[in-house]
């Protein structure tokens, strides 16, 4: 099947495939069903363990290396002065090429903030990665992580879907020229239940799946779904030529609060808020 005609905010394919916690066999073959359907982003992360099964499948389906966009994340126990490269090196030969974009997953300890910037920049500069990023970072990490990078982060990828108010974040985002992409854009199933969201479901005649997807995606945050089933893969991809009108788009945002995680680790107490 011939790639999916889609917007690409900051080069990001505004569609594409998450792949945790898939692992082996069906890590490969959940990658291999999508970018036969079309779905050229395949998001990855080193905490996954699937970053050599990712790039087996980039490299079995005969696509041109440049016709897919992979994204890969650095772990936060890897985000130190001395295994950093170390981790980035392995995470080359795994997938077999340099990333795309290359993440910081969660945000470094205070004392060694700058620091990790600055061995993200020079992942960029060796050539491991064409863009860099951020992940789980706040408005203000935003806000200070850009300025050190002098303003070429191009992405923070974070939770986002209709339970969850990121409106701080997606503002901040576009006034420091940085992509959203969403993880857990379902929230788990949860998004895809709310009245307001079924009953703008049922009015379309597409699934609350695709209206979720959508509400996503028609505010130019990036979706990475997972999902290793046809269908659903077939599913999000339509979701991409439905379009909500401005009441649409309102009754769902309106169901975000802060409260609304569904990834809420520990260590980030206290760090979340703007």
């Amino acid at each position: 099947m011939t790639a999916i005609s889609m917007p690409a905010p900051g080069g990001i394919p505004l569609l594409g495939l998450g792949t945790y916690p898939l692992m082996g066999e069906d890590a490969y073959r959940a990658v291999r069903m999508a970018l036969d359907l079309g779905i050229r982003h395949i998001d990855t992360a080193q905490m996954y363990g699937n970053e050599r099964e990712i790039g087996r499948a980039v490299a079995s389906s005969g696509l041109p290396r440049g016709d897919v966009f992979v994204v890969t994340k650095v772990d936060p126990g890897n985000v130190g002065a001395s295994r950093f490269a170390a981790s980035v090196a392995r995470s080359v030969e795994d997938l077999g090429c340099p990333a795309d974009l290359l993440l910081i997953h969660w945000p470094p300890a205070e004392d060694d903030f700058d620091a990790a910037l600055d061995r993200l920049m020079a992942e960029r500069a060796k050539g491991n990665t064409r863009a860099i990023g951020v992940s789980n970072f706040s408005p203000a990490m935003m806000r200070r992580a850009q300025q050190r990078c002098g303003g070429t982060l191009v992405n923070n990828q974070v939770e986002f879907h209709p339970l969850l108010d990121q409106n701080a974040v997606l503002t901040t985002a576009r006034e420091q020229g940085m992509v959203l992409s969403a993880y857990s854009p379902l929230a788990r199933g949860a998004a895809l239940k709310p009245a307001a969201i079924t009953a703008i479901a049922s009015r379309l005649g597409r699934p609350p799946s695709e209206v979720v997807l959508r509400w996503i995606m028609q505010q130019g945050v990036v979706a990475i779904p997972m999902t290793t089933k046809r269908e659903n893969a077939l599913s999000n991809i339509a979701a991409l030529t439905l379009e909500l009108s401005s009441e649409a788009m309102a009754a769902i945002s309106a169901l975000g609060t802060r409260q609304g995680r569904t990834i809420n680790p520990s260590w980030m107490a206290g760090r979340w808020e703007p």
